[in-house]
């Protein structure tokens, strides 16, 4: 018999994954302040690369209409009835701010590039448009992976990746460890070094800025799945 998604997700789905409204209300909280930050800290940015892209044009005015609809949730009785609609903005503030940091490093990594190749305001927006097609693909693979991993039973209670996430995901690999302490000792040896090797140590980084900021992504079709079951099923309804 061919599986239903929607029945294993709401079946399976353990209540660690389900973050409580108020304490999804505290985090909104937490990801506006971090968002202002990254703001301010982009356009800081792009008032030193050539061209006048000024991000926080199109940034400040997302960050308000969320800001509005935080506001028209906040009381208690709103969160709770409305939890389905609080979670949905809880998942776009949370990408928006994930796209942002993401865009951060981005950035750095293009002013770090600027001496080495010739930068005008449209190679910059090629290279933005650039970055919102790879966010795309990695958004449609994910979808599929997310897919996969439902399908193969993962978030089962007992599951190795349920085991994983009661341990907040901390427990490392031998070959994690590894690897982080090699990137620092790079590091180390590049501005012991110097030179070119302090170039390739700042763009490096960038990139493993970028990757790392990039799993946020990971997390996005799960969002907006359970997104789908919380407005479906009353199951995912959690009263306070």
């Amino acid at each position: 018999m061919k599986k239903n998604l929607e029945q294993i997700y709401a079946i399976e789905f353990t209540m660690g994954l389900r973050y409580r409204p108020m304490q999804i209300r505290h985090n909104i909280k937490l990801i506006f302040l971090l968002l202002l930050f990254v703001s301010w800290l982009q356009g800081d940015f792009m008032n030193r690369l050539p061209g006048n892209l000024d991000t926080t044009k199109v940034d400040m005015p997302l960050v308000l209409v969320a800001l509005l609809c935080y506001i028209i949730l906040y009381p208690k009785k709103m969160t709770i009835r409305f939890q389905n609609l609080q979670y949905l903005l809880y998942i776009c503030c949370f990408q928006f701010l994930v796209f942002m940091v993401i865009r951060y490093f981005y950035s750095n990594l293009i002013y770090a590039i600027q001496n080495m190749v010739s930068l005008t305001a449209q190679t910059l927006v090629a290279s933005y448009v650039f970055l919102f097609v790879l966010w795309i693909l990695a958004f449609i693979f994910f979808c599929f992976y997310f897919r996969k991993k439902l399908r193969n039973g993962d978030y089962r209670k007992d599951s190795e990746l349920q085991k994983k996430r009661s341990n907040l995901g901390l427990k490392l690999s031998k070959g994690s460890y590894i690897l982080i302490g090699a990137f620092f000792v790079f590091i180390l040896s590049s501005q012991i070094v110097g030179g070119i090797m302090e170039d390739i140590m700042i763009i490096s980084i960038e990139i493993v800025g970028i990757a790392l900021s990039s799993l946020g992504i990971v997390i996005f079709p799960e969002q907006l799945f359970t997104a789908y079951c919380k407005f479906k099923f009353k199951e995912f309804h959690i009263e306070e």
